[in-house]
């Protein structure tokens, strides 16, 4: 039986006050959830007192060309609630945006709500890979643009004018903002929400969120880890970030210096002097400790776990896990099992 919680209900009623920060929300197919979900979050938190969830300071839409559910890259899939429209009816404009290789394309009139809203000279923010948008329309040409480091490269491949930015959770550039998603969609709420309602509601929304304690403890958990992931040089940090990303289909050095956009012989150099090891050894020990945890935490063939992470063959994988750790992969899953010892 379902217990009564109406206690928790606000005692007042909102004030009829037109909120100070209106938001436009435009995602592409395969939008990212986790980006859109910590930005709608800041907001709604910022937008009234406790947990009350009514838009009293801040105010958003789901916009779309249709009324018809977007899917995002999860599998998700969320309604719009409202259509592309007059932009000025917002503070900012968001283009959220997710896979690039997303095989449903954007509609036209997607981008003409962009152009519109530029035009009428509404800031607009680009999310995730939402600036890959606005770079298409030529919006951010000599400008610098925050973009996840995986896809620096793509952005300087396709768009060389363009200064990517991989070291800032948001960066403000004439009339365009751009943040490269995940938790910095957190950062990019923060920003505004402090520029339109000040920095008491940000702070509340932050604690509420419990981000004051939980980036910290990330943190700690990053620094725990790899010690390439706290290099003071942000290019170490991420070539091993990219390096984490590929384990079935490992790519070479060369490739990971250019999407950095440095050289492999620099990469090299940068490896030896902060980590005191070449990248393709740093990488192969990072496989080499993902074949380890699948070995004593899964029950896959010593075959399919050496295919999984990127070995030719699992002699290839036996011999270089007995020189790393002493023992044979099938010798260290039966201590496991016997002993239970990790």
């Amino acid at each position: 039986m379902r217990h009564d919680y109406s206690s928790l209900r606000p005692s007042k009623s909102a004030p009829e006050v037109e909120a100070p920060l209106r938001v436009g929300i435009a995602p592409t197919p395969d939008f990212t959830l986790m980006s859109l979900s910590c930005f709608v979050e800041f907001l709604r938190l910022s937008a009234d007192e406790a947990d009350f969830s009514r838009r009293i300071y801040c105010s958003w839409d789901l916009l779309s060309h249709e009324i018809s559910p977007i899917r995002a890259s999860c599998g998700f899939s969320m309604l719009p609630t409202k259509v592309f429209g007059d932009p000025t009816e917002y503070d900012y404009v968001v283009v959220h945006g997710g896979l690039l290789h997303s095989s449903e394309p954007i509609p036209d009139e997607f981008y003409r709500f962009v152009q519109s809203s530029v035009e009428a000279g509404v800031p607009v923010v680009g999310l995730c890979t939402g600036q890959f948008v606005l770079a298409e329309l030529g919006y951010l040409s000599g400008r610098r643009c925050a973009v996840h480091f995986s896809l620096a490269q793509a952005m300087q491949a396709n768009f060389p004018d363009i200064v990517a930015v991989t070291d800032a959770p948001v960066v403000v550039d004439g009339g365009f903002i751009t943040c490269p998603g995940g938790l910095a969609a957190i950062n990019l709420a923060m920003h505004l929400v402090t520029t339109h309602c000040g920095n008491t509601r940000s702070h509340k929304a932050l604690h509420y969120l419990m981000a004051d304690r939980g980036f910290e403890e990330i943190q700690a958990m990053k620094n725990d880890s790899e010690i390439g992931l706290h290099c003071p040089d942000r290019r170490v940090v991420n070539a091993v970030g990219l390096m984490m990303q590929q384990t079935l289909e490992p790519g070479s050095i060369a490739g990971i210096a250019q999407a950095i956009g440095t050289s492999e012989r620099e990469l090299n150099r940068l490896f030896r002097k902060h980590l005191r090891v070449a990248p393709q050894q740093y990488w192969r020990s990072l496989r080499l400790k993902s074949a380890k945890w699948m070995v004593l935490n899964s029950d896959r063939s010593i075959t399919q776990i050496a295919y999984e992470c990127g070995f030719t063959d699992s002699s290839h994988l036996i011999n270089l896990f007995k020189r790393e750790f002493n023992v044979t992969p099938a010798k260290l899953r039966k201590i496991r099992s016997d002993f239970g010892v990790h």
